[in-house]
């Protein structure tokens, strides 16, 4: 009776997370949340239909290796040096603040020493699942916050290893234990390093010569496997299997084509075992117990989006960006992660933290990345009314200081170009326009953007295009046209808007990212615009009729209706 009551849990489960995850996406909220309520839901604490909790949660744990072997996969150690310096010494600063700051909310509440380390831990990581996801849905991944925002979060994913490692030296009864601490991070370095180094050479040989057999089921047989006996080789040695697991996707992450291929064939079996310890948890987590100790919970949630928000932010305005950048990286990175809640449960299995530790954490989690969408439209409206017109507020405009002691250095250019982003898109803009010696000044807010313009032999502004004092600084009264080139389409508008109102008689080439922003800049006076997706989608029409028509007549009135169409389509969908 035991396996079948199983049987029928496992079922009740899967079956609720799948209407769970339906249900947190029409709510435009992570997927995990629907997994954690739909758990509280059929668990034993709500309607009871779930019976073997502990049996499931067994089961459960197949899904943080699968989790942890595909977030190895995917991160890839080349990635650390696209991040650059000023992030990672930002990201670092944050890491480290968190912790103490979470050793001192343990210390206030009374708990051990081992429950405040790992309370810290769980404090200075966020969820690059939702970070991520929101800043791809907002198409803001290419921005300057977004880009530190992912370095935050690669960061943050190679910090999880250490912290995971060392759980085991904090579940002694004599507390906090650092000569554990250290014995328990050699123990990881010696297994991790003995991992990639000797999977380093076996695994991308043995999965390549898998791959060349052309059997999918097993390539797909080879990947667990690997994936599997990398956890059981750290879990023999009293670490954590989901390190294992972690450090062999990171070894098969260096092998190009076989890193893709293996995390897709992966992706699907770690999706159902990450729902189903997910929601297991859930079933685990007790809403009484909970609300009993609401208190506590509030805390937590509140240290992880405000303090975490504003050492954030200091972090960042500390590495030299400006403060606008540092206030929206600030708004994003305010929530527990997955990782966080993993680290918990690790540690609560381990006996390292109490009882309550886990489902107050669990709570907590619920509660921040539930508000992460809303903290980055907020963000993203404050820095927007931050750049208004309200005079008292211009001292701490972004980059409005700087601009100005800047523009003593800049040529007294006139008829030049301004240049607003310095992007991809930007500096092939000031490439060509170099070429051909038209003077131009850029204006960039990531300090790694104006270097590399400086260097280039441009002259560039650190400063928000959006800002006033800025376009007065790069000579806005003089130039003969702006290109606003920066991928941000609300930054966009706005600079559109500053500018017209400085010279209504400049003439102004906008980027934008739909059809509905195109009408937006028409009603501000700005006619020339470029959609970039529009004009890949025209272009790829164009050379299709060329195989078809030879007539460059008929062609070019192909590009004309094609544009028409895809603006108006876009249009519709917009509104």
């Amino acid at each position: 009776m035991v396996h079948s009551y199983l049987f029928i849990d496992l079922i009740i489960i899967i079956v609720a997370a799948f209407f769970g995850a339906i249900a947190v996406r029409l709510l435009r909220l992570p997927t995990i949340l629907g997994y954690l309520g739909v758990g509280i839901l059929v668990g034993p604490h709500g309607l009871g239909l779930v019976r073997e909790v502990e049996s499931v949660e067994t089961l459960a744990e197949f899904g943080v290796i699968l989790l942890l072997f595909a977030v190895g996969v995917e991160l890839s150690l080349s990635d650390l040096r696209k991040v650059g310096n000023r992030t990672v010494a930002a990201g670092a600063l944050q890491i480290g603040a968190m912790m103490a700051v979470g050793f001192g909310v343990g210390r206030l509440l009374g708990w051990s020493g081992g429950q405040t380390v790992v309370l810290g831990f769980v404090l200075a990581l966020s969820s690059t699942m939702v970070v991520l996801k929101t800043l791809s849905d907002r198409g803001e991944l290419q921005m300057v916050h977004g880009r530190i925002l992912t370095g935050f979060m690669l960061l943050q994913d190679l910090a999880f290893v250490p912290m995971i490692a060392v759980i085991p030296a904090l579940s002694g009864d004599g507390g906090l234990d650092l000569a554990g601490l250290g014995i328990g991070l050699g123990q990881a370095f010696a297994v991790l390093g003995l991992i990639l180094l000797l999977g380093g050479r076996v695994v991308p040989w043995l999965l390549t010569r898998v791959a060349n057999i052309g059997s999918r089921e097993t390539f797909v047989l080879a990947v667990v496997t690997i994936a599997f006996a990398a956890a059981a080789a750290t879990n023999a040695v009293g670490l954590s299997a989901a390190l294992g697991a972690f450090a062999a996707g990171l070894v098969i992450s260096e092998s190009d084509w076989i890193g893709h291929q293996a995390l897709q064939q992966i992706m699907p079996l770690r999706d159902i075992f990450a729902a189903l310890f997910f929601a297991s948890l859930g079933a685990a987590t007790d809403p009484a117990f909970v609300l009993d100790n609401l208190p506590i919970v509030l805390l937590l949630a509140a240290v992880a989006i405000v303090v975490k928000g504003v050492v954030t932010v200091g972090a960042v305005k500390a590495a030299g960006y400006l403060p606008n950048t540092a206030l929206r990286t600030g708004f994003g990175n305010t929530q527990i992660g997955e990782f966080g809640f993993i680290l918990a449960a690790t540690a609560a299995t381990a006996g390292a933290v109490g009882a309550d530790f886990l489902p107050l954490v669990a709570a907590a989690t619920v509660i921040t990345m539930a508000a992460t969408p809303g903290f980055f439209v907020l963000g993203a409206r404050l820095t927007m009314a931050l750049a208004g017109r309200d005079r008292r507020l211009r001292p701490y405009l972004p980059g409005a200081s700087g601009a100005e002691r800047a523009s003593e250095r800049l040529p007294r250019y006139h008829d030049h170009v301004l240049l607003a982003g310095y992007g991809r898109v930007g500096s092939l803009v000031a490439e060509t326009l170099a070429e051909r010696a038209i003077p131009l000044i850029a204006i960039d807010e990531d300090p790694a953007a104006v270097r590399r313009a400086v260097e280039a032999g441009h002259h560039a502004l650190l400063g928000d295009a959006a800002n006033d004092s800025v376009l007065r600084a790069a000579g806005i009264d003089r130039a003969r046209v702006l290109i606003i080139a920066a991928p941000d389409p609300v930054a966009t508008v706005v600079t559109a808007q500053h500018a017209v109102r400085l010279h209504p008689r400049l003439p102004v080439i906008a980027r934008v990212g739909w059809g509905e922003a195109a009408d937006r800049m028409r009603k501000i006076g700005v006619q020339d615009h470029v959609w970039p997706e529009m004009e890949a989608g025209v272009e790829m029409i164009s050379r299709a009729l060329r195989h078809y028509d030879d007539h460059s007549v008929e062609t070019e009135a192909g590009r004309r209706e094609a544009r028409e169409r895809l603006a108006t389509q876009d249009t519709e969908e917009g509104g």
